[in-house]
C-alpha cells in the first residue's frame, strides 16, 4: 500500500508468523505465496522457542483475518507530543556522548552490494520486531524520536512487552495500525506477535514477513553483524545501515505507566533517557544520509560522524 509523494501511508499490515523467542532465530526462505509464507513462519517459530502447536495456515484461496493486537490501549493526553517533543540538538549531543562511552549500539553500514530500498519515491525503513519482546520495546521509543523529526504519527497506541520474561511489561508504542506521513522516508513495520501470553510462552500470531523481508533477514541478519541467527528487532534501513538488536537497555522503565515512563524518557535527565536519546540520535544522522540530509532542520545537526559503524570480522 503506497501513498504519492508526501501522502500520508498506512504501514502495511500482513498475515500472521512465528514467536521469535528469546533473540534467536532461524528464518527460512519462503516461495511466494501466502501459503507458503505461513509455512515458513511456523518453521520460523519452531525455531524460536514457540512451545505452542504450529498454527495452521489459512486453506487455500480463504480470506485470512488479522488477529486483533491484544494488550494495546488508548495514549494518554500529551504523550506522544511529549516523546516527540525531544529536541533534536538533544538527541544529537547524547549520542555525541556515547561516541566515547560506547553503552548504546549504532547501526552498522551495508557493504555497497546492499540492495537499496525504496518505496512511495522515498527510502524505506523495514523494521520487524514482536510487541511481547522487550528488546524490541526498548527501540520503538528510539524510533519514535527519531522518526518524528522526518515525519508525523497518527494513530500510535501504546502497549507493553510480555508480563513475563526479562524487563516484564515494558511500555512502549505499538506500530500496528499506526500510520507514518512523510516527504522524506517510508517506514514499513512488521509485528511478529501480541504480547498476550497464552500459555506456555507462545503468543498469538500477528503478521508474518513478506518474502522479500525474509530474504532481507536471511541474508543480512547473521554474522558479521550479529552472532545469532537471527535476532530482533531488525531494522534494514535503506539498504544502508542495519540494526540487529535493541541500541540500548530499557529495564529502567518496565512496569511503569506508559504516562510515567514518556516523562522518564524525555527527561533526559538520566541514564536511560539518554541512552534512548543517543539511540535517536544515531538513528537520525542515519536517516539524514538516506535523505540527503533533508530535513535541513534536523539534517544539518546530524554530523557524519554519528552514521552507522563497519561490521568489524568475526562480531
Amino acid at each position: 500500500m503506497k501513498s504519492g509523494f508526501g501522502g500520508p501511508r498506512k504501514i502495511p499490515r500482513r498475515p500472521a508468523t512465528s514467536s521469535p523467542g528469546r533473540r534467536r532465530r532461524g528464518i527460512y526462505a519462503a516461495a511466494g505465496g501466502l501459503a507458503a509464507v505461513v509455512i515458513a513462519a511456523v518453521a520460523l517459530a519452531s525455531n524460536l522457542g514457540g512451545k505452542g502447536g504450529p498454527e495452521p495456515a489459512p486453506a487455500e484461496g480463504a480470506r485470512w483475518r488479522p488477529p486483533s493486537a491484544t494488550g494495546t490501549y488508548q495514549l494518554p493526553a500529551g504523550a506522544v507530543s511529549r516523546v516527540e517533543g525531544v529536541l533534536v540538538s538533544a538527541l544529537i549531543a547524547s549520542a555525541r556522548a556515547q561516541l566515547v562511552r560506547g553503552q548504546v549500539t549504532r547501526p552498522e553500514k551495508l557493504p555497497p552490494p546492499a540492495p537499496k530500498l525504496r518505496s512511495g519515491g522515498r527510502p524505506e525503513v523495514m523494521f520487524i520486531c514482536a510487541e511481547y519482546w522487550s528488546p524490541c520495546a526498548a527501540e520503538r521509543w528510539a524510533l519514535v524520536m527519531a522518526l518524528s523529526k522526518f515525519g508525523t504519527f497518527t494513530t500510535l497506541k501504546g502497549t507493553t512487552s510480555s508480563a513475563t520474561g526479562t524487563s516484564p511489561k515494558t511500555p512502549t508504542f505499538s506500530f500496528y495500525g499506526a500510520t507514518y506521513s512523510s516527504n522524506y522516508l517510508t517506514l514499513v513495520t512488521d509485528e511478529l506477535e501480541t504480547n498476550t501470553d497464552v500459555g506456555g510462552g507462545e503468543y498469538p500470531l500477528l503478521q508474518p514477513p513478506t518474502t522479500q523481508e525474509m530474504t532481507m533477514m536471511n541474508t543480512w541478519d547473521r554474522a558479521p553483524y550479529t552472532t545469532v541467527k537471527t535476532s530482533l528487532p531488525f531494522a534494514y534501513i535503506g539498504g544502508r545501515f542495519l540494526l540487529t538488536t535493541a541500541q540500548y537497555d530499557a529495564s529502567a522503565i518496565s512496569q511503569m505507566s506508559f504516562q510515567a515512563a514518556a516523562r522518564v524518557m524525555s527527561s533526559g535527565t538520566d541514564p536511560v533517557s539518554r541512552h534512548a536519546e543517543a539511540a535517536a540520535g544515531y538513528l537520525v544522522a542515519d536517516f539524514c544520509a538516506l535523505t540527503r540530509d533533508q530535513p535541513a532542520r534536523a539534517c544539518h545537526q546530524a554530523p557524519p560522524s554519528l552514521t552507522g559503524i563497519t561490521a568489524s570480522p568475526g562480531k
